[in-house]
Parts: C-alpha cells; sequence; structure tokens
C-alpha cells in the first residue's frame, strides 16, 4: 500500500473563508502538487492536523481529494482546528472542543474519510491509530532534569509565543489537552502499524529541526512519546504542527513530518512535495 503525507495544509490561508471554494480553485492548488512530476498518487492520503480554522472549508477540500485523488484519507485534528477566529465561530460553536467535535462528525459520515480520536481503522490489511495529541512539558524535564517547572511559569511561556492560549477557548494551561488526549495515545499505539499524531512524539534536539535545536519553545511542539515509540507496534509515526520536513527513525521506527504550510512557506504550493511512504 502506497501512503501520501500532507500535514498542515491551513486551508483558509489559501481561500477566502467568506467565499465560496470552487472545484476549479481547489484543482488549481493541490493537483500540480499531487500529480508532481507525474509520480503514482498514493492508496490513502495521511493529514495529520491544521487542516484549516473553518469546518465548512475542510470538508470540502477533503471531500474533493477523496473524490478525485485518493481511495481513502485519514485525519487528526491539529491546535489550529481547535480554533475559533472569529465572531461568528465564537457564536456557532461553545468552545473550541465543540468545533472539533463538528469537525469529526462531517469527516466520518464521509465514506473512505476518517477522523482518528483514539481509535484505529483497518484498511488493507494495515492498521492506522492515531488521535490529535498535544504538548506537554517533556522537552523541559529533559533539558533540565534537575529542574522544577510550575505549570503557571510555563503558562506563561505559552502565552507568549503561542496563538493557542488566545484562539482555543475551554482550556487554562498549555497542557490541558494533553491529558486528554494521553489515554487515547496510550488505547492504540500497541496496536497500529502507522500511528498519526498531530505533535512530534519525541522531545530529543536530535528529533527537532536543526533550527529550532535548544529552544526552549519546543516545550509547544513536542511531547515525551519515549515510552510510546519503544513499546510500541508502529512502523511508522506521521506527524505534523512544525512546518519543516521532518524525518528520523527512534527505536525502529520511522518517525515523519511532510508539511504543506503557510503561503510564504509553501511558495503557494511550488515548494511542496508529498512524501510517501509504502508499508
Amino acid at each position: 500500500m502506497k501512503i501520501d503525507i500532507l500535514s498542515d495544509l491551513h486551508i483558509d490561508f489559501y481561500f477566502n473563508p467568506k467565499e465560496k471554494i470552487e472545484d476549479a480553485q481547489i484543482k488549481k492548488l493541490y493537483e500540480p502538487i499531487i500529480k508532481k512530476d507525474n509520480r503514482e498518487i498514493g492508496d490513502v492520503l495521511i493529514v495529520p492536523g491544521d487542516i484549516g480554522h473553518y469546518n465548512h472549508q475542510n470538508i470540502k477540500v477533503l471531500k474533493y481529494f477523496k473524490e478525485h485523488y485518493y481511495k481513502y484519507i485519514i485525519c487528526i485534528l491539529g491546535n489550529h482546528d481547535y480554533y475559533l477566529v472569529c465572531k461568528d465561530s465564537k457564536l456557532q460553536f461553545k468552545d473550541s472542543f465543540a468545533r472539533t467535535e463538528e469537525m469529526r462528525l462531517r469527516i466520518n459520515r464521509e465514506d473512505n474519510l476518517y477522523c482518528l480520536d483514539g481509535n484505529i481503522i483497518e484498511i488493507e490489511g494495515i492498521k492506522f491509530g492515531g488521535c490529535d495529541s498535544w504538548y506537554n512539558d517533556g522537552y523541559l524535564k529533559r533539558k533540565y532534569p534537575n529542574e522544577n517547572f510550575p505549570v503557571k511559569s510555563t503558562n506563561q511561556m505559552w502565552h507568549n509565543c503561542m496563538n493557542d492560549s488566545n484562539f482555543i477557548l475551554g482550556i487554562e494551561n498549555f497542557n490541558d489537552i494533553f491529558e486528554i488526549e494521553k489515554p487515547k495515545i496510550e488505547a492504540v499505539y500497541k496496536n497500529c502499524d502507522v500511528m498519526i499524531t498531530h505533535i512530534n512524539p519525541s522531545c530529543k534536539d536530535e528529533n527537532i529541526s536543526e533550527r529550532y535545536q535548544k529552544n526552549q519553545t519546543n516545550t509547544f511542539f513536542t511531547f515525551e512519546g519515549e515510552e510510546y515509540l519503544k513499546n510500541g507496534s508502529m512502523k511508522y509515526w506521521i506527524f505534523g504542527h512544525t512546518h519543516e520536513e521532518l524525518e528520523y527513525e527512534e527505536h525502529n521506527v520511522k518517525c515523519i513530518c511532510s508539511p504543506f504550510g503557510y503561503p510564504n512557506e509553501s511558495g503557494f504550493g511550488v515548494w511542496v512535495n508529498i512524501r510517501q511512504i509504502e508499508v
């Protein structure tokens, strides 16, 4: 089975959320990437979160992908998929969790479109497991093992450097969602061939982009997943969140990030290459 990977689509940075997205617009942006250099398109597309800020746009693009390019699409949601970025969104949803619940429902009601949430699906004999995941204080604890980091002080750094603290409604602390997601990781990591989360499961500097190594803000881009990598059944761990191509191997697990990113990072798609694996 050939599997394409493309995270961090950030759809509303490419299409105006106040206007209807036409099929021709979707084709113009994504087809040159999906069919680049006459590549063989995968059977499955994995989208490891940060689809976009608006559910109606997200489902429109995902459905187009499935109808025109892929037999199956598997998603999880990222931090931006929790965002309530405008007044209308805040009126529509009581909090960010209501928005993600609706997004999962809209994806999962479509044939061969899946949004994992601590569960496993099997496609042609391959087991895919995953959940949104989140960051915790694993990076700080690994980098400064003899120091104590109260939640209050880490929250201050979180507020200073992450929009999550402003646009995710329904949480107080930087790691609140990790506590929700941890049992979901633990429910699937021993029983899947391909694991999918939004966040990098390694806090080791060597498993982080060279540009950001030794930076304390990695606290909000990683979680301590050493136990899961070491004791899990997965052959691949697919993640997003960082807008840089990243690939490393840890405990015989190949960990891969293949992002789309914002327009200034993707050249409006021109610089994007889809990573493909075969399982």
